[in-house]
């Protein structure tokens, strides 16, 4: 290969140069600790990527260069031709001012990268094989940084095996790059789709197919490495027992998979193959490396699988009794956390269907609590988080009727939400919001919980609809309540039924159970659904009294529903052929939203963090979605007219002070905003103060496809059109937000 085509496809190596996950990171001692135990016990080709990444984290250190140095300075004395090595070392001598050790470093990498010798093809090839090991360390979550680093990742190494695959004396090298590769088609299978549980549509099921089989091929690879070569018995066995893991996806996922002949054969005479193939390749990979922790945390896991709770206990009781360090075996902590939760879950679900007549002891959650709580000090991720406040919450309730037994235990669940929610990404994850809802509605904070359900709702798939349940049981709890606003209330029930009924394919059951539980007020709904030209929606609710116990409520909806279908002579309601559009002048509702925010984030210069210009025709959504988000979850201060304009002053000086005094102005486009005299004056004065202060302080928000302004076409939107719940970016507007304020 010619130098330039070389030097093409080496970028500038070296880990400091890479966009890593550390980079905003300030404590780095877990990874680096973690890391310097694996490089202790794991030796191999690998050894020379560990020890540049270690370098990395030693660097980020306080006061850690010189170790940093140190770390490279003894690799090089190994292996003097390390790209990744020679360039960190660049960079640390160009850090400690040592400008001559920082040239020769330079001209040796010049000179390696374009040397033309064969030798250099294998040189490079490591360069890109120890970077993707450092791009997947220790890969936890599934935030769009992950995946863009495991995309990378599987490129930079199959990039290394094009680039050796002709050269026999790097056999088992290459081979143990595959196990790698392997892990990155594992990896890049789960961040695509799974957030706790839920598929996300990134990719077909053909692409997740195809990805998992190439994982699969190469681990088959790798268990035929050559078993006389001094590191092949732990790759083999962490071969066999990923290859488990993998057969039972597939067998779980796809329905025309089969397991490789190949797979079968070997392990035929495993005994705990009779329970199936992937028990087998667990077996075999004991066989081969009874020490090793990580088989018997996946050997554990199968079993969990397939509900076999004991023996999942005692594979993850044997991985920690080998590996006990929490930071290095976290997961199997969370693991053995997860069967004792499960298997008591189980028992509960036996007292539900009358199979045994006694309650489950509380033991099983108490040692699920001391694992998980041992798992989060060794790793701190949304989900193992989010698990200890489950466990926190059985601990805290009496598992049949629901009732608190133990506060201490729910404050400890809805602490362990809380924190969870505030992790990279957790915000995302709508299972922590459902959770946080549930401990809070036991809690009787049915306000609290009612949102905590809508950030559920906005964030999960729309084949589920329980969280939207949670949101409407809570409001009309609310409701109920004698010191709250009733006329607010119906309308934010209103508000949420419609929005759901955009999203879900079928609410009909949710409204059923609203129905029988909540009579009288769900009458009221009705009524406000078709004072707002929605009687199509009223019309599904209403049908659903049809079978209500109180003959008043029947009665009521059967009366509802004839005027709908104009059968009384009341057809002054009803006009056109589908929609029935209302006629009448429909009721003003001014809705006083409960906030709790008093001071701003940006309160050093401004008296509100956003002010929202909106048509009063979208008004549901700014009060009900937008307001509920920012300042009841994100503690933002809003301004809207309704609210917070000072009565007696003119319009026009209640719109200049809430502009010019709020950081931001929120933009609400919609075909009503864009034919409102009122939004375009204040368009127009968001813009004029934005340009005073030399900085972008408008934000339009796309909440209807219509046609931008013309002074506004230059400005990047946040488009939430396409979906009414699911495409809420409230952490993207979190973000802008929460930048630095403008220097006036």
């Amino acid at each position: 290969m010619a130098a330039g085509g070389l030097l093409a496809r080496v970028p500038t190596p070296g880990f400091f140069h890479l966009d890593l996950f550390i980079k905003d990171t300030k404590d780095v001692t877990p990874w680096y600790d973690e890391l310097k135990r694996r490089l202790e016990r794991e030796k191999g080709p690998m050894e020379s990527a560990m020890t540049n990444l270690l370098s990395v984290f030693a660097f980020h250190k306080v006061h850690g260069k010189g170790e940093a140095r140190k770390l490279l300075e003894k690799l090089t004395e190994k292996d003097e031709n390390n790209l990744n090595a020679i360039a960190n070392k660049q960079f640390i001598y160009s850090q400690l001012m040592r400008a001559k050790d920082e040239m020769a470093c330079r001209d040796r990498l010049q000179e390696l990268l374009s040397d033309e010798a064969r030798a250099s093809r294998a040189r490079n090839a490591r360069c890109f094989a120890e970077q993707a090991y450092a791009l997947t360390f220790d890969v936890r979550d599934d935030s769009k940084d992950m995946v863009s680093k495991v995309r990378h990742a599987i490129s930079l190494l199959e990039t290394a095996l094009s680039l050796v695959c002709d050269t026999e004396t790097l056999t088992n090298e290459c081979l143990v790059w595959k196990y790698y590769l392997s892990i990155c088609y594992w990896r890049f299978d789960q961040v695509m789709h799974t957030r706790h549980g839920q598929v996300k549509p990134q990719l077909t099921e053909d692409d997740r197919k195809e990805g998992l089989l190439k994982a699969q091929s190469l681990l088959i690879e790798v268990t035929q490495m050559n078993p006389s070569w001094k590191h092949s018995e732990s790759y083999i066995a962490k071969a066999w027992a990923l290859l488990g893991a993998l057969v039972h996806k597939c067998t779980d996922k796809f329905e025309s998979y089969e397991t490789p002949d190949y797979v079968k054969e070997e392990v035929s005479l495993i005994e705990e193959s009779q329970i199936g193939p992937q028990f087998g390749c667990f077996g075999k990979a004991l066989e081969i490396n009874p020490d090793d922790s990580e088989i018997y945390r996946r050997f554990g896991t199968g079993y969990m699988q397939i509900s076999m709770y004991n023996k999942a206990r005692d594979m993850f009781d044997k991985s920690i009794d080998i590996m006990p360090d929490s930071i290095s075996n976290w997961f199997a902590y969370y693991e053995r956390s997860l069967v004792n939760m499960l298997e008591y879950d189980q028992l509960v679900n036996q007292v539900r269907k009358e199979e045994v007549l006694q309650l489950p002891s509380k033991d099983l959650l108490q040692r699920a609590k001391q694992d998980a709580v041992v798992s989060c000090k060794g790793a701190m991720t949304p989900f193992n988080v989010y698990h200890l406040g489950k466990v926190s919450h059985r601990l805290a309730i009496h598992p049949i009727t629901g009732e608190v037994k133990d506060k201490d235990e729910l404050d400890d669940a809805l602490d362990s939400f809380a924190q969870a929610l505030q992790l990279e990404d957790g915000f995302a994850y709508s299972k922590i919001h459902s959770a946080r809802g549930w401990s809070l509605e036991v809690a009787g904070e049915h306000e609290k919980a009612a949102e905590s359900y809508k950030r559920a709702v906005e964030n999960e798939e729309a084949t589920f609809n329980w969280n939207l349940t949670g949101v409407l049981r809570n409001l009309l709890k609310l409701h109920r309540l004698e010191d709250h606003s009733s006329e607010h209330y119906i309308a934010e029930l209103a508000f949420w039924i419609n929005e759901g009924s955009k999203k879900y394919p079928e609410i009909t059951k949710i409204l059923q159970g609203c129905v029988f539980k909540f009579g009288s007020q769900m009458i009221q709904v009705c009524q406000h659904l078709l004072d707002h030209d929605k009687p199509m929606l009223a019309k599904l609710c209403l049908q659903c009294f049809r079978t209500h116990k109180h003959l008043r409520h029947r009665t009521m909806a059967a009366s509802m529903e004839r005027k709908i279908l104009g059968v009384d002579g009341d057809t002054s309601r009803v006009s056109g052929a589908d929609g029935m559009t209302s006629t009448q002048s429909k009721p003003e509702i001014r809705v006083n939203i409960p906030v709790s925010v008093k001071k701003p984030r940006h309160g050093h210069e401004f008296q509100y963090d956003f002010f929202v210009s909106h048509s009063s025709k979208d008004a549901d959504w700014v009060d009900f979605a937008l307001l509920p988000a920012m300042e009841v979850d994100l503690r933002f201060k809003g301004c809207v007219a309704d609210r917070d304009f000072v009565p007696g002053k003119s319009v026009f000086d209640n719109i200049m002070y809430s502009i010019e005094n709020s950081y931001k102005t929120l933009l609400i486009l919609t075909p009503n905003f864009v034919t409102s005299e009122w939004c375009k004056y204040e368009t127009e004065q968001a813009l004029v103060e934005s340009l005073k202060s030399k900085t972008g302080r408008v934000i339009p928000i796309m909440l209807q496809e219509c046609d931008v302004p013309a002074s506004l076409r230059t400005i990047t939107y946040l488009d939430v059109s396409h979906d009414a719940i699911g495409s809420y970016d409230w952490l993207k507007l979190k973000k802008a937000l929460e930048e630095t304020p403008p220097t006036k």
